[in-house]
């Protein structure tokens, strides 16, 4: 074949092909399928949380972290934003129920501390149960807590407060706490809450050696753990599936469970808290109370706001939350031992 007639037919076959390289092609961002569900979801969370009940799997919270929880936060009613926004009170309606919440980003400007009524000292018997350091009874509302000098720190403002821990017949939290970086109690059998100076927030099981390592600034253990990794813990399920978790994922060592899973998967009020990431390698915080809403529906909002894990801090007629002293609902309140206060600084 002659020189001119190979020029001529590379020519033809690169006009028949030039359409096809013109036009425009479609950019792949990622294989990772989360990505395109993330996209879906934008900002257009419910107040049921409607955008992420479906048959779909639950985007994992990481991948959005604080961008969901400002999403969720455009569909609730704000009622105050303190500490330069780093603490603000949200109330939403879910299904036939209420939402209260505060969103703590854990910065220079916000921070949370356990307060123990009369401002005692959780401690252990012998025996490795709860008591109170010096023996005695204390128990007090979260309001008279959130009120007393005991619980002012200088050069902040106690803005909020909820109830946080089980006690039982008992007068001292069951679980783990930590207080100023002080371990005064320690339950390697429970859920916890940890809080460290660095402002990061992780819920697990820890030990001494654990908290220790960690860091633990601040510490709180109840339970049980309502969200973890991204998956709602569900009583009605036995194997894990993309969205649920059998109830009680950790294992957690209740002496009373039956009664963990009723006021869980019923609408009976609920305290409770979840941990999101933050920027830096920080955390946010989300505490809350919710009234008429089951435990699954509550776990999905918590998903919605951005937070990878959550658990339980107490329930039914213990249930109660104060903002700037007053109580969120006229609830008649309880006495218990323990809260979980949030501060600002401007």
């Amino acid at each position: 074949m002659s020189t001119g007639k190979v020029l001529l037919i590379a020519a033809l076959s690169i006009a028949a092909l030039l359409p096809m390289l013109l036009l425009p092609q479609p950019t792949v961002l990622s294989g990772w399928q989360g990505q395109v569900a993330l996209a879906q979801r934008g900002s257009g969370i419910t107040g049921e949380a409607a955008a992420i009940t479906g048959e779909a799997a639950p985007v994992p919270p990481a991948a959005g972290g604080v961008a969901l929880l400002e999403a969720y936060n455009q569909s609730s009613a704000l009622q105050e934003s303190a500490a330069g926004g780093s603490v603000r009170y949200f109330q939403r309606p879910v299904g036939g129920g209420l939402l209260a919440y505060f969103v703590v980003l854990l910065d220079d400007r916000a921070s949370v501390r356990v307060v123990n009524a009369d401002g005692a000292t959780p401690a252990s018997d012998a025996t490795g149960d709860t008591t109170w350091e010096g023996g005695g009874k204390h128990l007090a509302t979260v309001q008279e807590m959130a009120g007393a000098p005991y619980a002012a720190l200088p050069d902040h403002t106690l803005l909020g407060a909820t109830n946080f821990g089980f006690f039982g017949a008992r007068t001292s939290s069951e679980g783990t706490v930590v207080i100023d970086g002080d371990i005064k109690r320690v339950n390697p059998g429970r859920a916890a809450l940890c809080v460290t100076a660095d402002r990061r927030a992780e819920i697990g099981k820890f030990s001494a050696a654990d908290l220790e390592a960690k860091g633990c600034e601040q510490a709180a253990g109840a339970g049980p753990v309502f969200l973890w990794r991204g998956k709602i813990a569900n009583p009605d399920v036995r194997e894990e599936t993309a969205e649920f978790l059998p109830f009680n994922p950790l294992g957690e060592d209740f002496a009373q469970l039956d009664w963990r899973i009723t006021a869980y998967a019923t609408d009976i009020p609920k305290t409770s808290v979840c941990v999101g990431p933050a920027e830096g390698g920080r955390s946010f915080l989300v505490l809350a109370t919710s009234y008429g809403v089951p435990g699954v529906e509550l776990a999905r909002n918590m998903l919605a706001m951005g937070c990878t894990d959550a658990m339980g801090a107490d329930d039914d007629t213990s249930t109660q939350m104060v903002w700037r002293g007053a109580p969120v609902t006229g609830r008649p309140p309880r006495e218990v031992p323990d809260a979980l206060a949030v501060y600002g600084r401007e």
